[in-house]
């Protein structure tokens, strides 16, 4: 138990310096604060390794209103209901279905011959997969006129580096979600969870994510349970049944990042076997073992990946793209 305590402040350690430095002032103290705290360390320590992430924590602790802006109020209501933060961490998962990475996804999926049939692998409540709802705003880094593409009432900002904008969004003949908890757009508990997930002083994104559920309860994108490669084996045949003529494409943001390195790498393969393009979106560790070849090392950054490719590198709430290389 003392070794895995150790780990586990290592842990939020880690996520205090490279994930919320810099993002979230609010969520940098109190995971530095988690990883001094013995009773919450011995708390995430009891739970199974994938159950003990600083998100997931976080999210709890909002859901049960906890004073996150107070690290000695936020841990102390972690240890009096204690019982609670872990039913609610065992029953609950890290779904963040951020809209604006649609944002840093569209211009990869704009290479492909359209029209596309997509498939998202982890599409919780499949606000990802509605690329047609939104309407996109690029600005260039370097302060040129902005570029706007759509015509959704759901608006997504973006700062671009050399990235090839397209003009519309690509035709999507088909799309499907797969998730191993599918979310309903719907549901009241369902819009509470993913706010939790939302750091606190991102206030643009908790106002995004509620007009993009807003929009989703209206027309709910069809997400299928499951992420086993026969699922995903099986989503693609039934995309191909409904669109046969159309571009297959998995997609996948801040997905494989919770399967093993084995895990990730059947993936890759399964995807390569089954003829259809991935793009994903990802971090550096996790796009080597999906089989990118030598992807740059940026911490806190995201990969933005065609097949087996670097297109370039993304802020993970999609707020930014740099690209790297022209397809």
């Amino acid at each position: 138990m003392e070794v895995d305590a150790e780990d586990v402040a290592g842990l939020y350690r880690r996520f205090a310096a490279i994930e919320a430095r810099g993002s979230s002032p609010t969520y940098e103290r109190l995971c530095l604060a988690v990883a001094e705290h013995p009773g919450v360390l011995a708390l995430l320590a009891g739970l199974p390794r994938g159950k003990r992430q600083p998100n997931l924590l976080l999210g709890a602790l909002r859901l049960l209103d906890a004073d996150v802006s107070d690290p000695d109020a936020a841990l102390r209501l972690a240890t009096d209901r204690a019982e609670d933060v872990r039913a609610i961490v065992l029953s609950h998962a890290t779904q963040t279905n951020e809209p604006a990475r649609c944002a840093v996804l569209l211009p990869a999926l704009a290479t492909l011959p359209e029209p596309l049939a997509l498939l998202e692998v982890g599409a919780s409540a499949g606000l990802c997969l509605r690329y047609d709802a939104y309407r996109y705003r690029y600005r260039a880094a370097t302060g040129a006129a902005e570029v706007t593409v759509g015509d959704g009432d759901v608006v997504l900002d973006c700062t671009v580096t050399d990235v090839p904008l397209p003009d519309r969004v690509p035709v999507l003949a088909a799309r499907l979600g797969l998730d191993a908890h599918p979310l309903d757009p719907t549901d009241a508990g369902t819009a509470q969870w993913l706010r939790c997930l939302v750091w606190p002083e991102h206030t643009d994104r908790a106002g995004r994510l509620d007009a993009a559920l807003r929009a989703a309860a209206a027309d709910p994108p069809t997400v299928l349970t499951g992420l086993a490669p026969d699922d995903v084996a099986g989503a693609v045949a039934r995309l191909r049944e409904a669109a046969p003529d159309a571009t297959p494409v998995v997609v996948h943001s801040a997905t494989a990042a919770y399967l093993s390195p084995e895990q990730r790498a059947t993936f890759a393969v399964l995807c390569r076997d089954l003829g259809v393009h991935r793009v994903g979106l990802e971090g550096s560790q996790v796009s080597a073992d999906l089989g990118v070849p030598a992807p740059p090392d940026l911490p806190g950054r995201f990969l933005l990946t065609l097949d087996d490719a670097v297109l370039g590198d993304a802020h993970p709430h999609g707020r930014d793209l740099v690209w790297h290389r022209r397809v």
